[in-house]
């Protein structure tokens, strides 16, 4: 059977993996333009292992690995294109396999890169729902076990009060006070409580058809005051025509309100946020954008954790309580950013279809 390299040229070309050949030596042998893309690079000045990969530390050892005879299977490595630094950090999968021609004269290491950054945005999300079914049974627990002892206290608490207070004297009243404080607390701890059992177990959803245009004015008109009192410009820009969705208006009005503070948060005096609707797809996708500072790279996969926060008074809890509510309406929130440049939150939620 023959071998016709310029039809395997066409297929290495046309295929979306990365797919590099390097010799012994760490020098690129043959690279299709998906490897080059998928690193970032605009064209191969230098074919040695040191230049292709200098921007990258972790993915050279990797490669190098692999040169010295390691199996590399499955190996997920973060990634920056470092000839565009406007594209975000990816992860890039590596997998390496070394190949000896027949008379063992040369040895060459096949690399393919496949980019799984959805597919980890995904695990990701997965893992968010697991944890947070785990913290709903966990919180039902906690509210058991120390709501009731919480009670029997505080019934204690009130008991004591109404011995001290037939007594006469400094003693009582200065022990009276100690007690009124106590109470508090304990008041203030079964809140907390509460408010954690809320939080796991996500409230019943009122559905009802609702067009997102209007929702999203009736948000704008709300905001508008303090935007303006924050010397800041919110822009509404409503896309036409968009289909109708059915939602809880007031779960998903709680859930943009809080992602628009957090916009207001983020940028400066005279910063821009723009509140933005458009089709797509028969979806309808909601967006909010500003040209705040961007988040860090190594905070951007972490936003949706709870209680992992970088304000000084912030909770931790305002990302993740926005895509839970979105996921409870069948859509998804996803959340680009750029260092200096800004972020943008979209939130796709499925439109109803026209009838037949």
């Amino acid at each position: 059977m023959s071998h016709n390299p310029l039809h395997a040229d066409r297929i290495l070309t046309r295929l979306s993996e990365g797919v590099a050949v390097l010799d012994s030596a760490g020098h690129v042998q043959v690279s299709n333009p998906a490897f080059l893309g998928l690193l970032g690079v605009s064209r191969l000045e230098d074919s040695t292992l040191t230049s292709l990969f200098a921007s990258n530390k972790l993915l050279a050892d990797v490669v190098r690995r692999a040169l010295n005879g390691e199996d590399v299977v499955d190996v997920d490595v973060r990634h920056a294109a470092p000839d565009h630094p406007e594209v975000s950090m990816r992860w890039l999968r590596i997998n390496a396999v070394r190949v000896t021609e027949q008379n063992a004269s040369s040895t060459n290491t096949i690399i393919t890169l496949v980019d799984v950054s959805d597919l980890k945005s995904a695990e990701r999300q997965m893992w968010q729902v697991e944890k947070m079914s785990a913290l709903g049974r966990l919180a039902a627990s906690v509210a058991h076990e120390v709501g009731n002892p919480l009670g029997a206290i505080d019934i204690q608490l009130q008991l004591l009060q109404e011995d001290l207070s037939t007594i006469d004297g400094a003693l009582p009243d200065k022990t009276l006070r100690r007690i009124d404080i106590a109470r508090a607390e304990m008041r203030r701890l079964e809140g907390i409580v509460q408010n954690f059992l809320r939080l796991s177990r996500p409230p019943a959803l009122h559905l009802k058809r609702v067009d997102p245009n209007d929702l999203l004015n009736n948000i704008y008109q709300l905001v508008s005051p303090e935007s303006r009192e924050k010397s800041l410009h919110l822009h509404l820009e409503l896309g036409h025509p968009l289909r109708p969705i059915k939602v809880d208006e007031n779960q998903l009005s709680q859930c943009l309100l809080n992602l628009l503070i957090n916009a207001f948060q983020a940028v400066g005096d005279q910063g821009h946020i723009r509140l933005r609707s458009r089709d797509e797809d028969g979806d309808v996708l909601i967006e909010i954008a500003d040209d705040g500072p961007g988040i860090p790279p190594e905070d951007l996969e972490r936003i949706f954790e709870f209680y992992y926060t970088t304000k000084e008074e912030g909770t931790g809890l305002g990302l993740s309580i926005a895509q839970r509510i979105v996921h409870q309406h069948a859509g998804t929130l996803s959340v680009d950013s750029q260092q200096g440049e800004g972020t943008r939150i979209a939130i796709r939620l499925p439109g109803i279809p026209p009838p037949p």
